[in-house]
């Protein structure tokens, strides 16, 4: 993510507030990705797309497309960009970490709403996505919901913690980064959809990367 940087006046009243006029309601939340797709590409300016345009796109209160966000830009060829994903694993480890601790609402810090991309590094990786985002929104259901639910969902958000504070170790490692964060994306995905069996795959996929980035630093 390049550090452009939006003028304060276009933020709400609070420091990293989002602009309740823009940000959509629970019901209107992204049910899939292809839904969370569409809202990133119609955030932000013609130039640029911040994490402020996408996250009032997705909704304050909607902590698995939150977290999907960054998740899946880190999973495309964005993550390839140097600091993109210690600024990813950041915010990721900001939203898990106040699901984990039951604030009813995200909340990230200017300096990161006003973190930036080019619409055209956005549009490439929502290319990039779109074929697989097809395929996984026909396997997704709501099913084992209770998997995403309660204690369990506080579980998931601890997961996608630690595996946000490992993405900055592995920066010199894409793939693996890519894996780490396939997993957190699988785990918001089981939000969003509240399905439990993908909760179920995620911690599968979740214990590959982490096993082989063990491996890898052996």
């Amino acid at each position: 993510m390049t550090p452009t940087k939006r003028s304060p006046e276009v933020h709400g009243s609070g420091a990293g507030c989002f602009r309740r006029d823009t940000a959509h309601d629970d019901d209107e939340t992204p049910r899939n990705l292809k839904q969370l797709l569409e809202r990133m590409t119609s955030a932000g300016t013609p130039e640029t797309i911040c994490v402020e345009d996408i996250l009032n796109a997705v909704g304050a209160r909607a902590f698995g497309a939150c977290l999907l966000v960054p998740s899946l830009i880190l999973v495309s060829p964005v993550s390839g960009i140097p600091g993109a994903p210690t600024v990813g694993a950041i915010i990721i480890a900001l939203i898990a970490g106040q699901m984990l601790f039951g604030r009813r609402t995200v909340w990230l810090p200017q300096y990161l709403m006003r973190r930036c991309l080019q619409r055209g590094q956005v549009e490439k990786s929502v290319a990039f996505l779109g074929p697989g985002a097809r395929l996984v929104d026909k396997a997704i259901n709501p099913r084992l919901d209770v998997l995403t639910r309660g204690i369990f969902r506080r579980l998931i958000a601890a997961a996608c913690v630690l595996l946000a504070l490992c993405m900055p170790l592995l920066e010199p490692l894409p793939f693996l980064n890519s894996l780490t964060a396939a997993s957190v994306a699988a785990f918001a995905l089981s939000l969003v959809a509240h399905d439990g069996l993908l909760a179920i795959a995620a911690l599968g996929l979740m214990a590959l990367g982490l096993g082989l980035a063990i491996t890898g630093f052996l």
